[in-house]
């Protein structure tokens, strides 16, 4: 997501969004010098430990609407979620932004969460151990839908939508003002990057349904839930956080872990989240084209 800054500066400067009290900027060749592992590397960002309880995250595509959320939810809910230190635009960068990235480089410095993500731990938990974390993440996602409607589609402070979906197919992210017109932008990008005259049908199956607006993770998937000792340390990435149609975590959830089924994770799933089937294969078959 490009992060603009009126005028420019001729030289490269930290832009800070936040920094706790008592935590002091660190900077990116600090980063370089001090990180004690690379735990990921790519398209969506940079991920390093740079101290025994810090990661920072980082990049052309990561966006400051993450540390707006992980604030946003701090203030709001008991949900369990890395404690922000600070987070900062870096740039501009003499760059080619032609893969929709940023001439800036942004920085997340967050708690680093102790534990194994659901991914790994899953398939060596016992039932019982099954049945907490499912039990635990139901609880966490009735939360999080129950944060109050604030009257549009889009990302918290009034952003735009910062999910995939629109990610590359279209020049208008929002914010939506309700579903018509969300529902309004994904066919205008489905239509834009189909062959053939597919808008009415698409159209049609877009607004088959109507939907209440809730608060959505928006990427509930093993890779980005913690456990340690059997319960539930937190629940990470939160980059497509946002206000969506209430469908929009099954259908994610679904969707992005290309379930084959192969273990019980998808049975517990169906209890965690309230189950929109039609919604689910909507999107699936939306993505075909957008993704």
């Amino acid at each position: 997501m490009p992060i603009l800054y009126q005028p420019l500066p001729t030289s490269a400067r930290i832009n800070i969004f936040f920094q706790a009290p008592g935590h002091e900027i660190i900077t990116p060749s600090q980063v370089e010098a001090s990180k004690l592992s690379m735990i990921v590397t790519g398209a969506s960002g940079n991920f390093a430990r740079i101290s025994p309880s810090m990661l920072v995250k980082y990049g052309t595509h990561v966006s400051l609407f993450e540390a707006k959320t992980l604030l946003f939810l701090a203030e709001r809910t008991s949900i369990p979620i890395p404690k922000l230190y600070a987070a900062y635009a870096y740039g501009p960068l003499d760059r080619d932004v032609s893969d929709y990235g940023s001439v800036y480089d942004t920085y997340i410095f967050m708690e680093f969460i102790e534990g194994e993500t659901l991914e790994k731990a899953w398939e060596t938990c016992t039932p019982a151990e099954k049945k907490q974390i499912s039990v635990q993440l139901k609880e966490y996602m009735t939360e999080l839908r129950g944060i109050p409607d604030e009257g549009y589609i889009g990302a918290v402070d009034f952003g735009i939508v910062t999910d995939v979906i629109l990610e590359w197919s279209t020049p208008s992210r929002g914010p939506f003002p309700d579903e018509d017109a969300f529902n309004a932008a994904i066919a205008d990008a489905f239509v834009a990057e189909s062959k053939g005259h597919v808008g009415t049908y698409i159209r049609g199956m877009l607004n088959e349904h109507k939907h209440s607006i809730v608060f959505a993770h928006g990427d509930l998937r093993p890779p980005n839930i913690m456990i340690k000792d059997g319960h539930v340390e937190a629940i990470i990435d939160w980059e497509m956080a946002g206000w969506y149609p209430e469908y929009w975590d099954f259908a994610k959830a679904f969707y992005l872990e290309h379930l084959t089924f192969s273990t019980d994770w998808a049975t517990y799933l169906l209890d965690i989240l309230t189950p929109y089937y039609y919604e689910e294969m909507m999107y699936s078959k939306l993505m075909r084209v957008l993704w």
